[in-house]
């Protein structure tokens, strides 16, 4: 186990570092956008990309998740490429012909949007850049598979300065507004795809297989409604938005979605560490790792629950340093969202069990009923409290799905989740993070040194009530000492 977790950490230090730097890239150009854009401006932006987000979800065909439970089934190098080639040439064909299905609409779903089609090429832009970065996801997925996290790490931060480098010049230097951003991250997607397949060039052939291809689209097609679920009540709040409140509101939002993105990004760098340990854990180890995922899970909660504490504490600080003051009122959603991203952090476990067993169904009924929950909630509550419904409604989805996972896999393949613990790490996070937003204002260094003193208070009371212990210190400081060469009397 103590290897497990020591290269288990080793990755999520890989992943997370990478994922630091990038929405440190990202976050540069934060103050930029908001002195050149309005939030209108912003809310137009958020809707065109959520709103493309959702061909993506049908793209994909649930073929991260397919491609890496297959992968892994494969004995031999020979049957990791003809899994490899079959999937990767069929995504490739089938995400062409659906936008080339999907371009003579533009002009009117521009119009149905915003009721004129000069949104038209915006729409097209992104629209264009869904199958490129569809086969350079396919593409890191592969190097996650071989634990390749560096060099998985290193074509993530490229891609992603190459994106802000052209968005930025697009819109800036050539002063194209949000054509140049959109058309910027087309340009980078497409410059840096011939590199990435070049990463995975000795698992790519030129063989198909149609029995392998039927095996994943059996597992990945019903994952495809549960990722149109996902889309629905991860980005439709910002389409009710629009069409029930207003522009400014989906502006406003979407840079509280931005900010409680730091949670993201390590829930992704989780993600991508945790996931091919957890399926070769389950193949190879089925009797201890039971043990292991209850761990893992207590460890992402008091994680997240930190950082949620702490994203909604220096809320008001964050958006001095990154926007104007006509985007502050954004922070009242923050504390909803990043407590929504504690929840969407533990489907990492608590979903385990209907993955490693197959039962993929079971995402597309639990994520469609959370959906239409979200989407009658917002339905009801956003033309009342605008922004402030949608992100509370966003945490309630993602209790409830994260609940139904853990009820349901829990029969399939039942995890030993350390439930005291647990349990304490979950009322301290809600507490705190709840209760953040209510700290007196004060001047920014007494704010700041008051706010310290409060987020300490919440690790303190981790660890008073048992929620951690000894043993996350000892753990600690092995790793340190193995990684950095700290001398025991550390």
């Amino acid at each position: 186990m103590k290897l497990l977790f020591r290269n288990l950490f080793k990755d999520l230090l890989t992943y997370g570092t990478c994922d630091i730097i990038l929405k440190a890239a990202i976050f540069i150009t934060l103050p930029l956008y908001t002195r050149i854009f309005t939030p209108e401006d912003y809310g137009i932006w958020s809707f065109v990309v959520t709103a493309v987000g959702l061909l993506g979800a049908i793209l994909i065909l649930g073929g991260d998740s397919a491609y890496a439970r297959f992968f892994f089934e494969s004995k031999s190098e020979e049957e990791k490429q003809l899994v490899t080639s079959t999937w990767f040439g069929f995504l490739a064909l089938w995400s062409v012909v659906m936008i080339g299905l999907c371009t003579p609409l533009i002009g009117l779903f521009s119009l149905w949007s915003f009721g004129t089609s000069r949104y038209a090429l915006l729409f097209t832009l992104t629209l264009l850049a869904a199958p490129l970065t569809l086969i350079n996801t396919m593409c890191g997925q592969a190097l996650r598979n071989r634990f390749q996290a560096r060099l998985f790490a290193i074509m993530n931060v490229v891609t992603t300065l190459l994106s802000v480098g052209f968005s930025l010049f697009g819109a800036v230097v050539l002063e194209l507004g949000l054509t140049g951003v959109l058309g910027g991250a087309l340009f980078a997607a497409l410059v840096i795809l011939p590199v990435r397949l070049w990463t995975v060039r000795d698992l790519l052939r030129p063989v198909f297989s149609w029995r392998a291809l039927r095996n994943l689209l059996a597992f990945g097609v019903p994952l495809v409604p549960s990722s149109l679920a996902y889309w629905v009540f991860a980005g439709s709040d910002r389409i009710l938005l629009g069409k029930l409140s207003t522009l400014e509101q989906v502006g406003l939002y979407s840079v509280a979605n931005q900010v409680t993105g730091v949670l993201g990004l390590f829930n992704g760098a989780l993600g991508q560490a945790w996931s091919p340990h957890a399926v070769r854990l389950y193949e190879e180890q089925r009797e201890s790792a039971p043990a292991v995922f209850g761990r893992v899970m207590t460890y992402i909660l008091a994680g997240f629950g930190f950082l949620s504490v702490g994203i909604t504490t220096f809320a008001r600080e964050a958006l001095m340093v990154l926007s104007t003051p006509t985007f502050y009122t954004a922070r009242l959603a923050i504390g909803p969202l990043a407590l929504a991203f504690v929840a969407y952090a533990s489907i990492q476990v608590t979903a385990a069990g209907i993955s490693l067993t197959k039962k993929t169904h079971y995402f597309a009924l639990f994520s469609w009923a959370a959906a239409l929950f979200n989407v009658g909630v917002n339905m009801l509550l956003i033309p009342i409290w605008g922004m402030m419904a949608a992100s509370f409604t966003t945490l309630a989805a993602y209790l409830f799905l994260t609940v139904a996972y853990l009820i349901v896999s829990q029969k399939l393949w039942p995890v030993a989740y350390e439930k005291r613990r647990a349990l304490v790490v979950v009322g301290l996070t809600f507490l705190f993070t709840l209760a953040a937003p209510i700290l007196p204002s004060l001047s920014l260094i007494f704010s700041v040194i008051v706010k310290f003193f409060y987020c300490l208070a919440f690790v303190g009371l981790l660890f008073l009530l048992r929620g951690l212990d000894e043993r996350e210190w000892g753990a600690l400081l092995a790793f340190m000492r193995g990684r950095f060469g700290l001398s025991r009397a550390v």
